[in-house]
C-alpha cells in the first residue's frame, strides 16, 4: 500500500506562530489582488505589496516616480471597502499612504565583512588619468593611502 504524502502547508500550520504568519501572507495576497483590480493597469504592476491595518491602507511601490502617481490615487481609495482578513471580512479604508520598496530590496547581498577585523586597501594605481580625477576621487585616494599607512 502506497503512503500518502502530506503537503508541507499542513506541517507548517501545526505550529501556531507559523500558522499566523501564513494567514497574514494570505490576507496580504488577497488584499493586493483586489487592489490591483481597482487600480489602472499601468499602475497595478508597480504596486508590489499592500497592507490594511486599523483602516490605514499602505501601498508599497517599486520606485519614487510611481509613488507620486499612487499618492494622487489615495483620495479615490479612501472610503472604499477592501477584502481583508482570513474570513474575507470587509474593511473600510480611512487613510492611505504610499511607501517605496525597490524590487531589489529583498535580493540585496550583504556587504563583505573585513577579514579578521581589518580593512583591506588596494594601493595599486588605476589606469585612469591623474589629471581627470574629481575632487571626491582624489579625497578617497588620499584616505586610502592614509589608511594603508596606518595599517602597516
Amino acid at each position: 500500500m502506497a503512503k500518502s504524502t502530506a503537503h508541507i502547508r499542513r506541517h507548517l500550520r501545526a505550529s501556531e506562530p507559523i500558522a499566523a504568519l501564513l494567514d497574514e501572507i494570505e490576507r496580504r495576497e488577497r488584499l493586493l489582488s483586489e487592489l490591483r483590480l481597482r487600480l489602472p493597469a499601468d499602475l497595478a504592476k508597480h504596486c508590489s505589496q499592500a497592507t490594511l491595518s486599523a483602516g490605514e491602507l499602505t501601498l508599497f511601490v517599486d520606485s519614487p516616480v510611481w509613488a507620486d502617481r499612487f499618492r494622487f490615487l489615495c483620495p479615490e481609495l479612501i472610503g472604499s471597502v477592501l477584502i481583508n482578513g482570513p474570513a474575507a471580512v470587509d474593511a473600510e479604508v480611512k487613510a492611505c499612504k504610499v511607501r517605496v520598496l525597490p524590487p531589489s530590496f529583498h535580493s540585496m547581498a550583504p556587504l563583505p565583512r573585513p577579514v579578521q577585523g581589518r580593512v583591506g586597501v588596494n594601493q595599486e594605481s588605476s589606469s585612469t588619468d591623474e589629471a581627470g580625477r574629481s575632487p571626491l576621487s582624489e579625497a578617497l585616494a588620499r584616505l586610502a593611502r592614509t589608511l594603508g599607512q596606518s595599517l602597516r
